[in-house]
């Protein structure tokens, strides 16, 4: 998982003074009552089982839909999101078999077959 440093705040395995140095600040400052994180990570991620995801703009009921759904099987949010993918790509195996219902399902949603 990466290191997360609040800028201007030392690590506690860091000294304060080496912790100001590496991160310098912003130009400007963060509005009143926020802080401002900076993660560090390696700089190959490649050999990583796991990631972290952060979604943004995500439309509230769609947020609590998926929280909602998730906690009512009891899974976590990244066992939900894999699931949902795993639905996802069964469902686009139809589709390309031959499955009419399947293509336009997908269509509909605008999930039409890419390549990656």
């Amino acid at each position: 998982m990466p290191e997360r440093h609040d800028v201007g705040e030392a690590h506690p395995s860091d000294e304060a003074e080496s912790a100001r140095s590496k991160f310098p600040g912003l130009p400007f400052p963060p509005p009143p009552g926020k802080r401002v994180v900076v993660w560090l990570q390696d700089e190959d991620p490649s050999g990583r089982e796991y990631e972290d995801l952060m979604l943004r703009r995500v439309p509230s009921v769609v947020a609590h839909h998926f929280r909602g759904a998730a906690g009512a099987r009891s899974l976590t949010h990244a066992q939900y999101l894999s699931a949902l993918v795993a639905l996802h790509d069964a469902l686009r195996q139809r589709a390309d078999g031959g499955d009419t219902d399947a293509v336009a399902m997908l269509d509909q949603l605008g999930l039409r077959t890419v390549s990656i």
